[in-house]
């Protein structure tokens, strides 16, 4: 089975980086989206990520 990975980098805008460690294929993705979509020709597969940031979380009454 191929395995991917997902790198958020350290610091105030926070991307997403995801990688095929089987074929070595990779797309970074810039801050600001919530769901990405990333697609391996070599594995065929297309594989969809929702991030959700803690740091950026706050309570909804706040609102009120």
């Amino acid at each position: 089975m191929t395995s991917y990975t997902v790198d958020v980098p350290d610091g105030g805008e926070r991307g997403i980086r995801i990688e095929c460690a089987e074929h070595g294929d990779a797309e970074e993705f810039q801050p600001g989206y919530r769901t990405v979509a990333f697609h391996c020709d070599g594995c065929g597969y297309e594989v969809e990520l929702t991030l959700h940031d803690l740091h950026e979380w706050r309570d909804l009454g706040e609102r009120c």
